[in-house]
């Protein structure tokens, strides 16, 4: 079996599992990114506050919080000093091509 293209979903997939593997988790406070709805929250709860397996976040200015399972949480992005992430900083001009490579 040959794997296909890598969509974003599967590389964000990829390091959350590689965060949870590694035994990163994040504590009440922690500042958190949600894979699934791309935005950064404050945790409020963990799993064992609530009796579930899911931990609270809250928008970093207030407001409505939900909840995420570890795997969709990751360390948060941190910008480098041009205001790219690392993932931006790492891609090619005209980005990735379907065969993995830099578009030219």
């Amino acid at each position: 079996m040959t794997e296909g293209r890598r969509t974003p979903q599967s590389v964000q997939r990829r390091r959350a599992l590689a965060d949870a593997a590694a035994g990163w988790a994040p504590d009440r406070g922690d500042l958190a990114y949600d894979t699934e709805r791309r935005c950064p929250g404050v945790v409020v709860a963990l799993p064992e506050d609530t009796g579930t397996t899911a931990y609270h976040l809250r928008p970093e200015g207030g407001g409505d919080g939900w909840a995420a399972p570890l795997i969709r949480l990751k360390k948060p992005f941190e910008p480098t000093d041009d205001d790219l992430t690392l993932d931006e900083a790492a891609m090619p001009p005209g980005g990735f091509t379907d065969d993995g490579g830099g578009a030219s």
